[in-house]
């Protein structure tokens, strides 16, 4: 009788399969016991209320890792912030259809005059040394409006280059697809830089800007906004405290925005008012102020507690399941697994499909409860 191999090749190779049969295992069961335990309200519960989803998201949804040249130019630089930026984010559309995803995360720069951003240093420095890094979106980048992308100077490639053509994707999706559960839109408005030029500040003219910029695409009425959710009630923190978000039902087909923004500049947003009246977006503040319906836990190991506290109480609260990459190299799926069960409703990656590069990683949850509607 002949024995199997047991050469140390063919030993690694069927420890490696043993692992990756291992996460897959572990993933089909991760994904039932959600289905099972999040995907539609508890008997007796009624209908199924926003703050009971469970929804996956990208970090960053709009990022194209820099091309060969200027990673150097970020690695030499800045080493662990170069491991953090490599990858690359599916177009919105695909994300939103083959990759059931339901929150996005865009970084905003405002350019009113248009241009700011047209000419980036990495760019200049690539044509310098003979090494050409095609920008793409160019005209575009010239036009006035507001501009997304992660780091005007050296990470400056993205799917989509306005906040404007991000909407119109995102609402042409949601057109085809009326059925869809709320869209959530996490905006973090940015205003620095490590290379020229300088962004501006996001004040009274920029936030006007922007609520224009999401109303020339979105009509109010697709758009749940901070009004909606308080109704009759004084505040926010009243109108969701122990009940909860309203019913999935009565707002399907809509977008709901975020600031992903704390400190000066969300407080600059609630500066005209605390309960965010006639504002467009929810903003992340302490569990006992006036606009509290919405918060932003990023680390759910270091506030597990917290953020099942802040759920159980009615709230929304978006982690992020992984970090620069870090979880994904490492074939971590820990900070995944408290992030469920912290109950965090938005979980946010930025790995949200296998990478051929990170055979150990892989995360799912299942589709959100749609009707087809197509």
């Amino acid at each position: 009788m002949t024995l199997p191999s047991t050469s140390p090749s063919c030993c690694h190779r069927l420890a490696g399969e043993a692992r990756s049969a291992w996460w897959i295992v572990a993933s089909v069961a991760i994904s039932v016991w959600i289905s099972l335990s999040v995907s539609a309200a508890e008997p007796g519960e009624g209908a199924l209320r926003i703050n009971r989803l469970r929804l996956l998201g990208t970090h960053n949804s709009y990022h194209v890792a820099p091309d060969p040249f200027v990673a150097t130019l970020i690695a030499a630089a800045a080493p662990a912030e170069a491991r953090a930026i490599d990858c690359t984010q599916r177009p919105i559309p695909e994300q939103l259809d083959r990759l059931s995803l339901r929150h996005l995360e865009l970084d905003c720069y405002r350019d009113p005059d248009g241009g700011m951003f047209a000419q980036p240093l990495g760019l200049e420095l690539a044509a310098a040394a003979g090494a050409p890094s095609p920008l793409q979106w160019q005209g575009e980048l010239a036009e006035p409006g507001i501009k997304v992308l992660h780091s005007p100077g050296f990470d400056f490639r993205s799917t989509v280059p306005t906040l404007r053509a991000a909407l119109r994707e995102v609402k042409a999706w949601s057109d085809a697809h009326p059925r869809h559960v709320p869209i959530f839109l996490l905006l973090e408005l940015k205003s620095d830089a490590f290379a020229p030029p300088q962004p501006l500040p996001w004040n009274d003219e920029g936030f006007a800007e922007l609520e224009a910029t999401i109303l020339a695409v979105f009509p109010r009425e697709r758009i749940l906004a901070p009004d909606d959710i308080r109704g009759g009630r004084p505040t926010l923190r009243e109108a969701v405290d122990g009940v909860g978000w309203p019913e999935v039902d009565a707002h399907r087909g809509k977008i709901v925005c975020l600031m992903d923004n704390e400190g000066g500049v969300r407080d600059a947003y609630l500066a005209g008012s605390d309960v965010l009246a006639g504002r467009l977006l929810f903003t992340s503040v302490a569990a006992d102020h006036p606009a509290a319906a919405f918060m932003k836990r990023n680390d759910p190991q270091e506030t597990h507690d917290e953020i099942r506290r802040l759920v159980d109480a009615g709230f929304l609260v978006r982690t992020r399941v992984d970090a620069g990459l870090e979880e994904p190299r490492q074939g971590d799926l820990s900070r995944f697994e408290r992030g469920l069960s912290s109950g965090a409703q938005l979980l946010s990656t930025d790995l949200p499909e296998p990478d051929t590069r990170f055979p150990g990683y892989r995360i799912a949850l299942p589709p959100p409860p749609e009707e087809d509607g197509r």
